[in-house]
């Protein structure tokens, strides 16, 4: 896996580079164009240094946002692509977000620590957390087609900043589908299991899913498991002697 993971971070530092190549070997007496929100008195390797800082943050390269075409040189200064359009106004918050933090807590811009694109992207290009994304999958194509996606994108992006694959990833994947969506909730928390056996907190959110169909035996099951795992889980004590209580 580590291997994997080594060869998977060579490739994209491999594309990375060659996506920014050619504007970095642009002619040096060439000013960038068409700049909207970075200075427009910006040198070319400030431009650059801020498109490899996106490049590394979105894991994509130049053509996510630039209109590349093959066998010509890239057309950096065209504004055909949406991409760019949306890269454009995502800086433009950034830039008020992080003027906002500096007037709200009186700290000078220089020691702020700032919200930059990795803060949210953190390696895939669109920043949705983990349950949003396995949810939907789960309502659009059913739990299986939700499970598979799970495994490719953990093949893809464990040991990277992308997705939570802790026990906690699928326990906040299924917490917000007990009201509506129980079965699936249920779903999730039983794989979580199979990839986190002693996990208490998964057991308690079982236990909590169970209780919504109102399967009181399977949710004192649950909770009687979370206590064998951790014998001082408050929470589960008292859910527990609730339970018994209403038996």
């Amino acid at each position: 896996m580590a291997l994997v993971r080594l060869s998977q971070t060579l490739c994209a530092i491999g594309l990375i580079c060659a996506a920014t190549s050619a504007l970095a070997q642009a002619p040096a007496q060439e000013a960038p164009k068409n700049l909207k929100v970075l200075p427009k008195d910006w040198t070319r390797a400030q431009v650059v240094a801020v498109m490899q800082n996106i490049n590394a943050a979105l894991g994509v390269g130049c053509d996510y946002c630039h209109v590349v075409t093959q066998g010509q040189p890239p057309d950096f200064a065209s504004d055909d692509k949406d991409t760019k359009l949306s890269a454009r106004a995502m800086m433009k918050v950034t830039q008020g977000v992080n003027a906002s933090l500096s007037t709200e807590f009186g700290i000078p811009a220089a020691e702020l620590t700032r919200i930059q694109c990795i803060t949210c992207h953190r390696g895939v290009p669109v920043p949705k957390q983990i349950g949003e994304i396995l949810a939907a999958t789960s309502a659009e194509k059913g739990f299986d087609a939700a499970r598979a996606q799970y495994t490719e994108l953990k093949g893809k992006f464990y040991g990277a900043q992308a997705y939570d694959f802790s026990e906690s990833g699928l326990i906040a994947t299924a917490q917000p589908l007990v009201p509506a969506r129980a079965d699936e909730a249920i779903r999730f928390l039983q794989m979580n299991l199979e990839l986190f056996p002693r996990s208490a907190r998964t057991y308690v959110a079982l236990a909590g899913a169970q209780q919504a169909k109102n399967d009181k035996a399977g949710a004192i099951a649950s909770l009687e498991k979370a206590l064998e795992i951790e014998p001082n889980n408050a929470a589960a004590k008292r859910t527990l002697d609730q339970l018994r209580a209403q038996r």
